[in-house]
């Protein structure tokens, strides 16, 4: 009987219950022969797809640093056979010299001489080795710092907002400027799976070549040995489970209640309001009480290590047994062959069998072929990023455009928006039109699309049905770096980036424009902030977040354990934010907006509640500058409290959560009086 795909795929699956906790695993008997032929197959296929990455990523790497490169993998090759080298020399101490010395009665100096030297050389040529290796990726690393970074902040730019949250793991992570290495883990990667490789398959042969010396019966008790350390190290389990992954989860309704109580208990996000609301004093009556509800069973996490999942134990005996006993074993198969070269060779064997041992151990956790090609194509693919959104190629302003002068038209027609994932729609069957140079107040309930529209204007996502136009071409059209060019956005949450206050106000012109003192504070004084930032300890030159704030950064700026007197020595040279109001960064974010209008052509200036943290008067003047600057713009206001704009605005337009009540069903303060002084002005959407 042939099962629906979701019995057949829980029929692979087997069952166990640890403590609280639910254990899944895949049952060994449902993987056919077959489909691991399969998987090897597929194997070969994704490497041969991958062949291209790997293969321009060499030749870059090649281009950029070829030195470098030719250093990291000469001494990626010596570190992976030295262990075999060692073994070599312990092989011949023991043939050699011990030998003469158990058989003639006399050690041979020039023997012992030779070797040591030669061993001792190799030990300084493996020293050497080791820090050209890591001097060379650290050459790599500058190397490709100065040619990837770019390109990769640039693909990362060009996501939009809906993909970025899909895609941050093929691009740098933002707390990790120091130790990024852009294209580094496939080098890294490759390295290793070099390294391990040559290492276990040098100590292989090496094991063999030395038993291959040895007489008989003990060539084939050693090489008997050899088999059945391979075979327990195959077959032996990882754990009780006999899977190396499996997956876990808890349903346990007081287990999980009692996690919530410590998380509240012991984070410091909770403790304010857990005063505020009284309740605090009944946290521990409440853990308590699920405790006992609990009972005595295990809440530890169902690792390998846990009793319960151990594997059985004669596979700790057998493992025993190979890895360090082979002498014993040695004695009680063949106690009349017991000689000075037996022991010799039970002794390197053992040290072989470890040796080998770890090498297996770490081949096994390092990444496959496989997933070292797919590094390579991964790199590439965050490079060659193109965005989702189909990029327009028509310039803005078009030329010949009578209407630039006058301001930005736009035009919604049927605009709909859903979220990814999302069960109803954000936006539904959105139209109105803004005539160039308006000024337009866009007013509505709380979580209407008010903010969402204006985003969709910006481009940072396209609608799922509906056009948006701007000078009647469709947004879709436009170059959206020169579209971009030409609004001016000031949104709700106002950004204080990580830079001189100077430049905060400045950032948005182009590079190529010159930051004079004088439009910095003119548009600190329409913004509001002339006051603050010019009583700051270094004035317009202030770092409000720091960049070189070294304790965001790894083992926050320590190593090991400093006394008292080296951590006050590095709080000394730490980035110490400057702490501002709310109110002080929107008016920070003003003055930027005000820098843009002031230093560059802009036709559209948008502002959502950016006034949303300013008292009144300060709120209305910064919106009295804004209207002061309105010609040749079109400007649209975002606003709850739209009293002393109403009167001004040419065109107010009113977002409803529900299109089929009409606005006057929809209690917003102010809106009875605005329905009923300027119902010509007022429009629903």
């Amino acid at each position: 009987m042939n099962l629906p795909p979701e019995k057949a795929s829980r029929s692979r699956f087997r069952c166990r219950r640890y403590g609280v906790y639910d254990l899944t695993y895949e049952d060994p008997a449902s993987a056919p022969f077959t489909s691991r032929i399969y998987s090897l197959l597929d194997g070969f296929r994704t490497i041969y797809e991958e062949i291209p990455y790997v293969r321009r990523q060499l030749v870059d790497t090649i281009k950029l640093a070829p030195m470098e490169f030719f250093v990291y993998m000469v001494t990626t090759i010596w570190l992976g056979i030295y262990s075999a080298i060692n073994l070599y020399w312990l092989s011949v101490l023991f043939d050699k010299v011990l030998e003469d010395v158990f058989v003639h009665g006399a050690l041979p100096l020039e023997v012992y001489w030779s070797l040591a030297t030669s061993w001792l050389s190799c030990a300084m040529v493996n020293v050497a080795a080791r820090r050209t290796h890591a001097r060379s990726l650290e050459g790599l690393t500058k190397r490709f710092r100065t040619h990837f970074l770019p390109q990769l902040i640039r693909a990362s730019l060009r996501v939009d907002q809906l993909s970025i949250q899909d895609l941050y793991s093929i691009f740098p992570v933002e707390g990790r400027f120091e130790s990024e290495f852009p294209g580094g883990i496939f080098l890294r990667q490759l390295g290793r799976l070099v390294q391990c490789t040559l290492c276990l398959a040098s100590e292989v042969f090496v094991l063999l070549h030395a038993i291959s010396r040895k007489r008989s019966p003990e060539r084939e008790v050693l090489l008997c040995f050899c088999v059945a350390r391979g075979l327990v190290w195959w077959l032996a389990p990882p754990n009780g489970i006999g899977r190396s992954a499996y997956i876990y989860w808890s349903n346990n309704l007081h287990f999980q209640r009692m996690k919530a109580l410590f998380g509240l208990a012991f984070s410091t996000q909770y403790r304010a309001d857990l005063v505020l609301d009284g309740i605090a004093s009944s946290i521990e009556t409440e853990y308590k009480k699920s405790a006992e509800q609990l009972g005595d069973v295990d809440v530890f996490d169902p690792t390998p290590w846990c009793t319960q999942l151990l594997r059985d134990w004669y596979w700790d005996f057998l493992t025993e047994i190979t890895l360090d006993l082979p002498m014993a074993i040695y004695a009680l198969v063949l106690p009349t062959y017991l000689s000075p070269s037996s022991i010799a060779s039970t002794v390197l064997l053992q040290q072989a069998i470890k040796s080998i041992s770890l090498s297996m151990w770490e081949y096994t956790e390092t990444p496959s072929l496989v997933d070292v090609c797919s590094l390579a194509r991964r790199f590439y693919d965050a490079i060659n990023h193109k965005s989702t959104m189909p990029q327009g190629t028509e310039a803005f302003p078009r030329p010949l455009d009578s209407s630039y002068d006058a301001g930005m038209k736009i035009s919604f027609q049927h605009v709909s928006l859903r979220y990814p994932g999302s069960d109803h729609q954000a936006l539904c069957n959105l139209s109105f039109e803004i005539l160039p140079g308006e000024l337009v107040l866009v007013v509505g309930t709380n979580g209407s699309g008010k903010s969402t529209m204006l985003k969709l204007l910006a481009r940072l996502f396209d609608p799922t049905a509906g056009d948006i136009l701007i000078d009647d071409v469709p947004l879709v059209r436009y170059d959206m770096d020169q579209l971009r060019g030409a609004m001016a956005f000031q949104s709700q949450s106002a950004v204080v980036y990580p830079v001189t206050v100077r430049e905060n106000i400045a950032f948005g012109l182009p590079p190529t424009f010159k930051i004079e003192q004088a439009p910095v504070e003119e548009a600190a004084r329409m913004g509001g902030c002339s006051g603050w930032s010019s009583r700051l300890g270094d004035g317009y030159d202030t770092q409000l977040q720091p960049s070189f704030d070294i304790s965001r950064g790894w083992m926050d700026g320590m190593y090991g354990y400093p006394s008292k007197a080296l951590q006050e020595e590095l709080d000394r040279h730490k980035g110490h934010l400057v702490s501002i109001s709310d109110g002080e960064k929107q008016r920070l974010a003003t003055a930027r907006t005000f820098m843009r209008i002031n230093n560059r052509t802009t036709r559209l200036v948008v502002i959502d509640e950016a006034t949303s943290s300013l008292d009144p008067v300060a709120e209305r003047d910064i919106l009295t500058a804004f209207r002061n600057v309105r010609e040749g713009k079109t400007i649209v206001v975002v606003t709850h409290r739209f009293h002393h704009l109403a009167r001004e605005a040419d065109r107010i337009l009113y977002v409803s959560l529900s299109l089929s009540l009409p606005p006057s069903f929809l209690f917003l303060e102010g809106l009875s009086w605005l329905t009923h002084a300027i119902p010509s002005r007022l429009i629903g959407v």
